[in-house]
């Protein structure tokens, strides 16, 4: 069963330093957590930078770079949503490649 779950990145939070060339664009790993008990729905997943082990043995914090909710085919939430209804295409909101809009 597939499961939906929308999140929002502050891109000001990111730092730089982490984004890699990949073969096919620039990426930046990210760990992304979720919570399904927790009673506000925008605080169910969160997102931070993924860091070394050199980072977390050195006790860094995490650098937080967003949240967001389970949406769909989890426990609390219906396992689909119809197609005719908004949001019914996840993707939707991704912008084009090329887009230029991100401040970095």
């Amino acid at each position: 069963m597939s499961k939906l779950v929308k999140a929002k990145i502050d891109v000001t939070k990111i730092d730089k330093k982490k984004l890699f060339q990949g073969a096919k664009g620039t990426y930046l790993d990210v760990d992304i957590w979720i919570d399904e008990t927790e009673p506000e729905a925008w605080k169910q997943v969160s997102l931070n930078q993924s860091q070394s082990q050199e980072d977390r043995e050195a006790g860094l914090p995490k650098n937080y770079i967003g949240n967001g909710e389970c949406k769909w085919g989890w426990d609390n939430q219906p396992a689909s949503q119809p197609a005719s209804q908004p949001g019914a295409n996840p993707m939707q909101d991704v912008p084009a490649p090329g887009n230029d809009e991100i401040p970095f």
